[in-house]
Formats: structure tokens, C-alpha cells, sequence
């Protein structure tokens, strides 16, 4: 684990003149993906389908999952929380592949994980920034198988999911809020052309408009 400092009276320009420094020799997973918190605390997590990682769970725990493609007994950790201040870092117990998943930080804070690779295609991970919390997943919390998807906060604090591979549709998380219109409630089949081929719905680039803006555009595609 790196870290870059710059003297704050500096600019970008300057970049050249800060330098590396080596906080941990190893934090025993690969940071496949990587998110800071509010609590200035980064959660960094990698795919369980490569083997085991090099650090072992806490208390002798072991992940048993007898869909897993490379490990069914797995007693070791494929997610860490580090503590930017203390520069210490913890295991993390995922039970499901987060292989190319998806997410985002909602409102709340709440670091919110979508999809992943064969068990986690379906599930929603979430891990709430306190100093014992670990991830709460759940299981079918997904309509659409989602893997290589891309998410994005929308003002009512939900979360768009669009695409993944062979998914031409989108979808909203969390399910338990009060949606407004029909619409929403279902998935949308034909957001994509069918004929595409099945990778151009990986990682979709996702914008999200004012409402002045999309009404322009929206006049304009009238036209």
C-alpha cells in the first residue's frame, strides 16, 4: 500500500515534487476495487474465484460456498478495511465472487456493491462506515443477472444499475423505497439493441442531467 504527498501550498504543476511512501508491505488481498468512506477509511476488495488470499479471517472463520468455482471452504479474506489514520488495516468477510461487480456511496454513507461473477451475479452488498461493521449481502437482491454493470446516485437517493454483460435493460436499488410511477417497477428490455453484441453492455458510461438540460435534449430529439 502507496501514498502520495504533495505540500498543500503546491499545485498540480508541481506534482514532480512529491513524493511515494510505503505504508504496508502487504495487506494480504488484491485490490481489485477500492472505495474511501466518510470515516476516512477505505474498503478494498477482490474476487473470490483466484484462490485464497494471503491473510487468514478472524476467530478461525471460513466461507463455505459450494457454487465457488476455485475454493467451496474458503477460511481466508477477499476484502480489507484500512484505517487511513492509524494506517492499520482488517479482514472483511465477502461470501459471494465481487469479480467486476458494481456500486456507489448512497446518501447515508453506505458503500452499496451490485452483481459480481456466478454466485454474486444477483447480490447487493452492503457495508455501513463504523469501526466493527462488516458486509451485510443480499441474496437475489438483483432482478437481472449483473456483471461488468455500471451504477449511479440518483437525486431521490436510489441507485440506477444499467447493463452488464448481456443485460440491455437497468434496474434500481434499494427496492424498499416508495417508487412514484409505474415504470419504474420493472425492467426495461430494449435499452439496448437486443442485436448488439453481449460485451457492448459492459461498464456503460452513465451521465446524470439537470432537468433543464434533459428537457433540451429531450426537445431537441423531438424535433
Amino acid at each position: 500500500l502507496l501514498f502520495a504527498s504533495l505540500p498543500s501550498h503546491r499545485t498540480l504543476t508541481f506534482a514532480a515534487d512529491g513524493s511515494w511512501q510505503l505504508l504496508q508491505k502487504s495487506i494480504g488481498i488484491s485490490a481489485m476495487h477500492m472505495q474511501l468512506l466518510r470515516n476516512d477509511r477505505v474498503i478494498m476488495f477482490d474476487r473470490t474465484d483466484f484462490g485464497p488470499s494471503n491473510l487468514l479471517l478472524p476467530n478461525g472463520k471460513c466461507r463455505n460456498d459450494p457454487t465457488d468455482t476455485a475454493l467451496q471452504v474458503d477460511c481466508t479474506a477477499h476484502s480489507v478495511e484500512y484505517d487511513v489514520f492509524a494506517n492499520k488495516f482488517r479482514a472483511l468477510t465477502v461470501q459471494t465472487d465481487v469479480w467486476c461487480s458494481s456500486g456507489a456511496i448512497m446518501p447515508d454513507g453506505n458503500l452499496f456493491q451490485t452483481g459480481g461473477f456466478n454466485d454474486g451475479e444477483r447480490r447487493v452488498r452492503v457495508f455501513s462506515p463504523c469501526r466493527t461493521c462488516d458486509w451485510n449481502e443480499i441474496p437475489n437482491g438483483l432482478t437481472a443477472k449483473r456483471w461488468y454493470a455500471s451504477n449511479h446516485i440518483l437525486p431521490d437517493g436510489r441507485q440506477i444499475i444499467v447493463g452488464g454483460r448481456g443485460q440491455f435493460n437497468y434496474e434500481f436499488i434499494p427496492k424498499n423505497i416508495k417508487l412514484t410511477t409505474k415504470e419504474s417497477r420493472t425492467i426495461f428490455t430494449h435499452l439496448f439493441s437486443s442485436t448488439l453484441m453481449e460485451t457492448y453492455s459492459f461498464s456503460p458510461t452513465i451521465k446524470l442531467l439537470c432537468s433543464i438540460m434533459r428537457k433540451t435534449l429531450l426537445s431537441k430529439s423531438i424535433r
